[in-house]
């Protein structure tokens, strides 16, 4: 089914006070909140588009069964070899995942990504909370501005659209813009409880 979102509520004020009463958490302290900790450590399933500013854009499922444990399928441009993480090692597969070969180690560290991650969620501004129509459904809509502060620096906007029941991400817009680089990723997110990976 094709995704569209209609906005329901414009004004970020009025949705704020209507989201967000004086005891709730504020719309910036939500945006961190999703920001840093996403759908959590979760199985999910997501249909990646990026758009690369002055490239084609391309397309990918992204598989994670948990952290550290993941897998890149590519749709388009078609032909481009599949990518798998396990228990920190790289690995490709030019036959659909028939076979892997390893490509390279590396050394994840969790709680250093975290902590980064945090540092930056500490520049959050201009922040908008409201609501929008998605699939029929009317999901809260968090967005705001922040800047990496490590490595690749660059100047970020991320919208994320929330299930109010479950508080379940099921959709995300991240913009991200460098000196020499830009960019516009749009991602359709789903549960996979029963997903299970490739371990070579």
């Amino acid at each position: 089914m094709k995704r569209t979102a209609k906005p329901v509520i414009v004004a970020a004020f009025l949705a704020s006070a209507m989201a967000f009463p004086a005891s709730a958490e504020t719309c910036r302290d939500r945006f961190v909140r999703l920001l840093v900790d996403g759908n959590g450590d979760g199985a999910v399933k997501i249909h990646v588009t990026q758009e690369i500013k002055g490239a084609p854009a391309n397309q990918n499922w992204f598989y994670q069964q948990e952290p550290g444990h993941w897998m890149t399928e590519m749709i388009e441009p078609a032909g481009q070899p599949w990518v798998l993480t396990y228990n920190d090692v790289m690995y490709t597969s030019a036959d659909k995942g028939e076979s892997w070969t390893k490509l390279r180690d590396f050394d994840s560290d969790p709680d250093a990504a975290r902590a980064q991650m945090e540092e930056s969620a500490q520049t959050a501004k201009n922040e908008v909370c409201a609501n929008e129509e998605l699939d029929g459904v009317v999901f809260d809509t968090v967005e705001a501005d922040y800047v990496s502060l490590q490595g690749f620096k660059s100047e970020n906007h991320h919208k994320y659209w929330v299930h109010p029941d479950t508080g379940f991400i099921a959709k995300a817009v991240y913009h991200l813009k460098s000196e020499n680089f830009e960019s516009t990723t749009t991602q359709l997110i789903e549960t996979a409880p029963d997903l299970t990976l490739p371990t070579p």
